[in-house]
């Protein structure tokens, strides 16, 4: 194939101005290819159903995507259900989607049939039809070579297979969870059958697979170990600008977390090891909060009132704009990244926070993905989510400033190195351009 002939279509449901964890790596992943050389189409949900349906968006993010990227916005309505509803159409018909992977679970475990047009399995698959009717008009007047998919949601799969039986296009899927695999237990998801056979012809008739981490890649090999070939770590990986130039060294000390704000995290033994440790520190000292208040606007109550008082040693700065990452950053004297979950979770923002010279405190479940990650970078202090733990993790992490040395701070960036997105991200079209 031509180099100038490369045109991928990327199925990525969410994308900017959607400000989900997985964003950033789907606007690096676009990017990548834009550079390397590909024309570069993405398939995604409209504008208006990140500011209105979910109301979680941000718009600033658009400006990370490359100019060279052509964007088409697949409408989707999700459903909402009000006590309107339920009086009106009765209470199935209002939790339509709240019974609605029960119920097909029960449907699709007595009856599977090989069909063209496949019953959506998830909320999101209502958008799988609109969105491979707007694949095949693009690929009419501009055919593309390959398509790409991403999930979750994993609608974006479905899709992709779908177009690759009607259209013959080659296809490989980006897998930023596990799809049929509970990524908090390790366990087997709540899902009809049927996803585990679409899942089975996915990697059968995909070109690669790729997951962000050697568990999850161990996990879909031991379920389907004939495609294990195809199965390739990608992690995530971090943006050059959000890396600090230097720590705060002031005799105050700034404990920070930065990220979006997940109800699983240890936010009540996180707090309460800070409250222990405070008083003994100098006066000043604070912990500092930056990020949104979970994935959805609707979740935002609930989780502030897990925070602490403000102004009681305790700052909630609220978002932080990507170009304003590295300042927040700066401001910190230590680190703290929690992450729920067990090996398969690596939080997104693992690797921006391994780059930076400070200490760290990494606070997750010790056969947890994040701390794996982190195995090797010096002056890391690791933790269960246990006030106890927690408290002994901090006073390591707060003897670590008087002792980290330059030496250290090179070996740090040592360590951050082939984490740079650039590099991570881009072995996806290295690999599809061996495969041509």
């Amino acid at each position: 194939m031509k180099r100038d002939d490369r045109h991928l279509l990327y199925i990525a449901f969410f994308f900017p101005p959607s400000r989900a964890s997985g964003v950033y790596r789907a606007i690096a992943t676009a990017n990548a290819f834009s550079q390397q050389g590909w024309r570069v189409t993405v398939l995604t949900a409209d504008e208006r159903f990140f500011h209105q349906e979910i109301a979680t968006a941000d718009s600033t993010l658009l400006a990370s995507v490359s100019d060279d990227v052509a964007l088409f916005r697949v409408p989707f309505t999700f459903q909402k259900v009000t006590k309107e509803d339920i009086t009106r159409y009765g209470w199935f018909k209002a939790n339509y989607f709240r019974v609605f992977l029960k119920l097909q679970s029960l449907v699709s475990n007595l009856f599977y049939f090989r069909k063209k047009e496949r019953t959506p399995i998830s909320k999101y698959g209502d958008w799988i039809k609109p969105a491979t009717t707007t694949a095949k008009e693009i690929h009419a007047k501009d055919p593309f070579c390959h398509i790409l998919a991403t999930g979750n949601p994993f609608a974006s799969f479905e899709a992709a297979l779908n177009l690759h039986n009607e259209l013959g296009v080659s296809f490989s899927v980006d897998y930023r969870d596990p799809w049929t695999t509970n990524v908090y237990t390790g366990e087997k998801a709540d899902l009809p059958k049927e996803a585990n056979l679409i899942e089975a012809e996915l990697v059968r008739k995909a070109s690669f697979a790729f997951h962000i981490n050697s568990a999850m890649r161990e996990a879909i090999i031991k379920q389907y170990p004939k495609s294990a070939n195809k199965h390739h770590i990608v992690p995530n990986g971090y943006d050059r600008l959000s890396v600090a130039e230097s720590r705060n060294t002031s005799e105050k000390i700034v404990f920070g977390m930065l990220g979006t704000l997940n109800a699983n995290w240890p936010l009540d033994e996180i707090f309460e090891a800070w409250k222990r440790i405070r008083e003994g520190l100098p006066d000043g000292s604070r912990f500092q909060l930056g990020g949104y208040l979970g994935y959805f606007a609707q979740s935002e109550a609930s989780l502030m009132s897990k925070l602490p008082s403000q102004g009681k040693g305790f700052d909630y700065v609220g978002p932080i704009q990507k170009n304003k990452v590295r300042e927040f950053y700066e401001s910190l004297s230590v680190i703290v990244i929690p992450a729920s979950g067990g090996a398969l979770v690596t939080t997104g923002k693992v690797y921006e926070v391994a780059a930076q010279p400070h200490p760290i405190v990494c606070i997750q479940n010790r056969e947890g993905g994040a701390r794996k990650a982190l195995e090797g970078r010096p002056h890391v202090q690791m933790a269960e989510p246990d006030a106890n733990e927690i408290v002994a993790a901090f006073r390591e992490a707060i003897l670590s400033l008087e002792t980290m040395t330059a030496e250290d701070e090179l070996a740090i960036q040592s360590f951050a190195a082939p984490y740079e997105r650039g590099l991570s991200i881009g072995a996806i079209p290295k690999l599809l351009d061996g495969d041509d």
